[in-house]
This record gives C-alpha cells, sequence and structure tokens, in this order.
C-alpha cells in the first residue's frame, strides 16, 4: 500500500507479482526503451519486474544528474548472480560493488592509462598496428575481423603481459574472446531469470529450466583462466629471466623490491590485469568494424579520408602518432564510428544505494539504473539531424576543424565513477588504425560471381556489446608504393 502512494517515473502498466516482465524487451533494447521515452514524454522510464525496480536513463541531462552529480550513491553494482557468482567474473572490477576492494582496482587501473601513461604504450600500438596491415596483404581476403583481433589482442597482450600473440590459434586470445562472449550474454541484467530470483542458482543443472546453470559451468572456465593464465606466463618469465617489458613485469618486479609481493597484492594485481585484457580484447575491434562498414557504405567519406591523410603524411611514409592534431577529418571518423553504432548501447547497470527524489518520482533504494547510451548518442540536440546517419561532418566545424560545442561521444565508455579508465588507450589505438587503413587501403564493396557490388547488410547483434554482423568487402592496398611503404614499416 505505501509503495503504491509513490510516484515512480512513468512506465508501462504491469500484472501482478509479474510486475513488467513481459514488457522487457527481447532485441535492440536500447531502441525499445528509447520509445518507451517518447510514448510517456520523459527520459526516466520506469519497470518493475518481479519486484525489482529497474530505471532506464534516456537523456545526457538526465545521466548527468544522477551519475554524476549524484554519484555517491549511483555508483553500486546490482547483484549479478550468472555473471559475479555463477559464472565466477567477480574478480572483475567493472562488476565488482562500490566499497575499498573496487577502489583499490580501479586506483590502480587508473594509474596505468592516465592520458600521460598512456603515451608510453604508443610505441606498441604503432608496432602492432604496422603488423596488421602486413596482415592484411597478405590475406586480402576481406577477413577484416581476424585482423582487427589480431591487432588488439597484441596491444592489450603486449602492454599488459609482455606476451607476443601467435598469428593463429593463440591461446590467451581464444580465452579472452570467449570470456568477452560470456560477458556480452550475461552482463545485462536482468539476462537470466536467476538474475531476478538468485536462489535459482541452487537448482541442479538437470532440473527444468536449469540449463543456464549447464552454461555457467562452461563459462567458468574461462573466467577462471582469463586472470590467471597470462600471469602465470609473466611470473614464470620472470623466473627464467626471458620476460619483456610489461605492466606485468614492472609491478611485480617493484613489489620484489620493496618487500611486498603477499597474497593481496598478487591478487589486486592479477584481477586488474585480467580486467585490462578482457575490457580492451573487444570492444575497440568491435568499433573498427564500425568503421569499415561504414566505409563500405560511404565511398565518397572513405575518399575524402585518405585525401586527408595524404595531405599530411605525403607519399613517402605512412601515418604515426605526430599526425594527429593535424587530420582532423580522422577524429572526425572516429568519433562518429563511436557514436553511430555504439557498441555499448546500454551501459553497464548502476544501483542506486538509498532512496531518491528525482523531478518529482520517487527511485526506491536497490533499483536497476541503466543508462541508455544509444538514445543519448542519437539525440538530435546533441548531434544534429538524421542521427541514424553515419555522417562525421557532424564533428567538424564549417572550415573543416574539430568542433569542440559537439559532445564528445564517451557515454559510450560508461558514466561518473564506473566509466572506463581505459578510454584514452582506446581511442589512441583506434585513431592510429583508422588514419593507418585510409592511407593504405580502398575498403569497398564486394563483387559477387557477376562482378555485380554486393551490399553490406546492417545487421548487429544483441548483449552488452552490440557489434555488426559479417559482412563482405573488399580490402584492397591502393598502390604498389604503398605495399612497399607497409613492409618497410616494420
Amino acid at each position: 500500500i505505501g509503495r503504491s502512494r509513490k510516484r515512480y517515473p512513468p512506465g508501462p502498466r504491469g500484472l501482478p507479482l509479474l510486475g513488467n516482465l513481459f514488457d522487457l524487451p527481447k532485441r535492440e533494447e536500447w531502441v525499445a526503451y528509447k520509445e518507451m521515452s517518447r510514448k510517456y514524454n520523459s527520459d526516466l522510464i520506469y519497470l518493475d519486474v518481479l519486484g525489482t525496480s529497474i530505471v532506464v536513463v534516456n537523456s545526457l541531462e538526465v545521466a548527468q544528474d544522477l551519475f554524476d552529480k549524484r554519484s555517491s550513491i549511483y555508483s553500486d553494482r546490482p547483484r549479478m548472480p550468472m555473471l559475479n557468482e555463477l559464472i565466477g567474473f567477480d574478480w572483475h572490477f567493472a562488476f565488482m560493488p562500490y566499497g575499498e576492494p573496487w577502489r583499490e582496482r580501479r586506483r590502480l587501473f587508473h594509474k596505468e592509462f592516465t592520458p600521460p601513461a598512456t603515451l608510453l604504450h604508443r610505441p606498441r600500438e604503432l608496432e602492432a598496428t604496422r603488423k596488421a596491415l602486413v596482415k592484411f596483404l597478405d590475406n586480402p581476403d576481406g577477413d577484416y575481423l581476424s585482423k582487427f583481433r589480431y591487432l588488439s589482442s597484441t596491444i592489450i597482450l603486449g602492454t599488459a603481459y609482455g606476451i607476443d600473440v601467435q598469428n593463429n590459434n593463440d591461446p590467451y586470445v581464444n580465452v579472452s574472446e570467449r570470456a568477452v562472449y560470456a560477458i556480452t550474454q550475461a552482463g545485462n541484467i536482468p539476462s537470466y531469470l536467476v538474475d531476478q530470483i538468485p536462489a535459482l542458482k541452487y537448482i541442479p543443472e538437470w532440473f527444468p529450466g536449469g540449463g543456464f546453470k549447464k552454461q555457467a559451468r562452461e563459462w567458468r572456465e574461462y573466467a577462471n583462466d582469463t586472470p590467471t593464465l597470462p600471469l602465470k606466463f609473466v611470473k614464470d618469465s620472470l623466473a627464467d629471466g626471458t620476460a619483456r617489458s610489461s605492466i606485468a613485469s614492472r609491478l611485480i618486479s617493484g613489489m620484489d623490491e620493496e618487500g611486498n609481493r603477499t597474497p593481496e597484492n598478487e591478487a589486486l594485481l592479477r584481477d586488474v590485469l585480467g580486467s585490462i585484457y578482457v575490457a580492451g580484447s573487444d570492444t575497440t575491434t568491435a568499433v573498427l568494424e564500425n568503421f569499415v562498414l561504414a566505409m563500405v557504405k560511404n565511398p565518397d567519406m572513405l575518399k575524402k579520408g585518405q585525401r586527408a591523410v595524404d595531405a599530411v603524411t605525403g607519399p613517402n611514409r605512412l601515418p604515426d602518432f605526430s599526425d594527429q592534431n593535424s587530420i582532423p577529418y580522422v577524429d572526425a571518423l572516429l568519433k562518429e564510428s563511436l557514436r553511430w553504432r555504439p557498441i555499448t548501447p546500454l551501459a553497464a547497470p548502476h544501483r542506486l544505494m538509498t532512496d531518491d527524489e528525482y523531478q518529482g518520482y520517487h527511485i526506491p533504494r536497490g533499483s536497476i539504473v541503466v543508462g541508455n547510451s544509444w538514445a543519448m548518442l542519437h539525440d538530435e540536440v546533441l548531434y544534429g539531424p538524421d542521427t541514424h546517419l553515419f555522417n562525421p561532418e557532424r564533428f567538424l566545424t564549417s572550415d573543416g576543424k574539430i568542433d569542440s560545442e559537439v559532445k564528445h561521444p564517451e557515454m559510450l565508455f560508461g558514466f561518473s565513477r564506473r566509466q572506463c579508465p581505459g578510454m584514452d588507450m582506446a581511442e589512441s589505438s583506434i585513431w592510429m588504425t583508422i588514419a593507418s587503413m585510409l592511407a593504405c587501403f580502398d575498403i569497398l564493396k564486394a563483387v559477387d560471381d557477376a562482378g555485380r557490388p554486393i551490399e553490406p547488410v546492417e545487421e548487429y547483434s544483441s548483449g552488452m556489446v552490440c557489434r555488426p554482423r559479417l559482412f563482405r568487402c573488399s580490402i584492397q592496398p591502393r598502390s604498389p608504393r604503398v605495399e612497399t611503404l607497409i613492409r618497410e614499416g616494420l
């Protein structure tokens, strides 16, 4: 009775006991929540699912009011029985509850990836990019995905652990890809009924409806191996004197020198490095897939990007990080690749730690609060008309410079204290890849046996990470001179 007297944000009327269980969208939830926002004329949408309050934030203004200005009560994570308790990703600080263990891990992560610190990783980013360019030359089969995965894995595994990625079937890459897949499937609340009824985690696999337990058991192996296997590699390499420079080798050696290599400090290091490993291995790949799809669909933008790069680098060298402030069109392509089809259209869920009142609405303690990044990144007030179209010009002034008045699409990386601290390095590596691809390759539609262009179909996966489904394309070197530059670039 007391609950019914409170004024909650608007949303669909629920059923007795079940609430809005059947109102939860099955696919493209971000679009469905934006439609609810329009229907109810509210940037906040409220759903009650089996007694759990879910609040979806559909505008940047409200997100800043809640996640930023009230971050002390909106920075917790909800309990995630499937992801954390059954699969075993409780070591990943992105999914940890707000508290001291989370603070310790984020502090160490942030220390290694501040903007000045990321400059130290740029030589490895450049080397990995040049190696990936050679792969595109040696295998011009249009298989962009495997090359981008190699690129991102080479950067992350090299930076974090000093591991050289194998050309094919690398065991560390295989583990991380399976771990990332598990996170994308189980990371959105509520992905599984056990997230709403935690007691279900105790039912046996063979029990009707217990199939999620079998799935969790299979994924648990990857959740366990992700932080432990590469760290073991570093410790073994340090012991036999073969360790390469990396975050892990430096921090472990530092602990040995200071005499504080305790199990607690090793666990802290293991968790942070594992979080780096998972966070970086998939996100940059998905953004680059967006970029390739956009270039295939917009050959005029490809040509404009190529001209912009050529004007700075000339015919005798490849782009490097010294060019970053000289090619604003590449910056605009990067930002639009982040905005157009955001790879995390729904931010990881927050949990409200105490009752709150906002704009006359009551938001109860324990609510799951989700930022609809897609809705914000498609807000025409922020990004102008036709936000469904790929248009890098929206980030540029009339004279071709970056428009500082247009909001950076950082909502893609989360909000406030829960925003990904690896954002700067991710953007840095994506910038270098985009500039290099423009300098070296024509990215075009594939053709069928009759020579007719094949239109790419815009279909996207649905989950915590949203990416375009594989499509055929043609990625060919622009000239023999480019081939020489690529091979000399190594």
